[in-house]
């Protein structure tokens, strides 16, 4: 074996291993890629957990007032909306509405989106024009007195 031959075993093996290494970081890399992409969408999924945690707790401290009487506590339903609830209120006043336009003016999913509008509907804030699906939200006489106020 001259020395040659030598230098060209000793480079292909160099090469060989080079290689081998940019694959393994290669993989490695990926790997890192997809745990980021699944850590994303964790703390996407949470903050917006939290944002519907919020709301119910907004729903539930605006709906409800503690009475406080000598001898029992009652439970007093006022008529009050949340900010969200309001503001899909004023958006139905402009124009006819859907889950969609608020899922996207809110940054909420659809499921979301459709039970504020089912609830304001229930509760005479908004009327449902037609019954083919997509629904479709307007403005009612109970949420044209609540923006009134």
């Amino acid at each position: 074996m001259n020395i040659t031959t030598f230098y060209l075993v000793i480079s292909f093996m160099y090469n060989l291993f080079s290689t081998i290494v940019l694959i393994f970081l290669y993989i490695k890399m990926k790997k890192i890629e997809e745990n980021y992409n699944i850590l994303n969408d964790v703390a996407k999924e949470y903050i917006l957990v939290k944002k519907i945690d919020s709301d119910i707790k907004s729903f539930n401290n605006q709906n409800n007032e503690i009475i406080s009487n000598t001898n029992n506590i009652k439970i007093k339903k006022t008529n009050t909306l949340n900010v969200t609830q309001v503001e899909i209120l004023k958006l139905a006043n402009t124009a006819e509405i859907t889950a969609r336009d608020v899922m996207q003016k809110f940054n909420i999913t659809r499921e979301h989106a459709s039970r504020l509008l089912s609830y304001l509907s229930s509760q005479g804030y908004l009327k449902r024009v037609n019954e083919s699906k997509p629904y479709k939200y307007i403005i009612g006489e109970k949420g044209k007195e609540y923006l009134s106020d």
